[in-house]
């Protein structure tokens, strides 16, 4: 029986790659932050673009993915 907490069930729990723009459960997304013209932006990535190296304009954090 799916949760409904699970992704499967809830549209909700789903969300765009900024990088490839698949759609996918948001627990293989992480949040990354850039900058354009002095405002933050928010990108929604997954963890395979995230971890090829994919940065948001204005990147200035640090993000090292690791395998598990």
């Amino acid at each position: 029986m799916p949760s409904a907490y699970s992704a499967e069930s809830n549209a909700a729990l789903v969300a765009t790659c900024s990088a490839c723009h698949k759609s996918l459960p948001t627990a293989l997304m992480v949040n990354l932050t850039g900058s354009d013209k002095s405002h933050r932006t928010y990108s929604a990535v997954c963890l395979a673009c995230a971890g090829k190296g994919w940065r948001p304009a204005g990147f200035a954090g640090v993000y090292q993915w690791q395998q598990q």
